[in-house]
């Protein structure tokens, strides 16, 4: 696929602000006292409050900066779309490590442009930590610089 007019690293600064919002958003959430539903059908499946602000947040910049993208998230349903990218939230992944208060936890933002991954991100939060991966490589991000 030719990419050359994808602007990539517009697309990545930009995820990593969703999800260092993220962060602090559910930074404010942990540890502390937060509602616990279960949308699992036959297994346990828990979604807490700081998943579904989180979601709702990512959700809103993202329409925002990018009115055209389509978004897929795990607590709400699907918003489609006729463009080509395609946005993929897990706001919080490791839900019951954040319930017990476990650090080892996590937010995912994926893009995608035509079905095909152009990058995907983790940041842990708690940890301080944010990788990026994509096919021109992968990166330890920190304030200042990309390692």
């Amino acid at each position: 696929m030719d990419r050359t007019n994808i602007p990539i690293l517009e697309l990545e600064d930009f995820a990593i602000e969703l999800a260092q919002t993220a962060g602090n958003i559910a930074k404010a959430h942990f540890r502390k006292s937060f509602t616990i539903e279960n949308k699992g059908a036959d297994a346990f499946d828990p979604v807490t409050s700081a998943d579904k602000a989180i979601e709702r947040v990512l959700r809103a910049a993202i329409a925002e900066r990018y009115p055209e993208h389509g978004i897929v998230g795990e607590e709400e349903a699907e918003r489609d779309s006729r463009s080509p990218y395609r946005w993929y939230i897990d706001p919080i992944d490791g839900t019951r490590a954040f319930m017990i208060g476990s650090p080892l936890w996590g937010t995912l933002v994926g893009l995608t442009h035509h079905d095909v991954p152009l990058f995907g991100l983790l940041c842990q939060p708690v940890l301080e930590e944010v990788f990026l991966g994509s096919d021109g490589g992968s990166w330890l991000i920190k304030p200042d610089r990309r390692e």
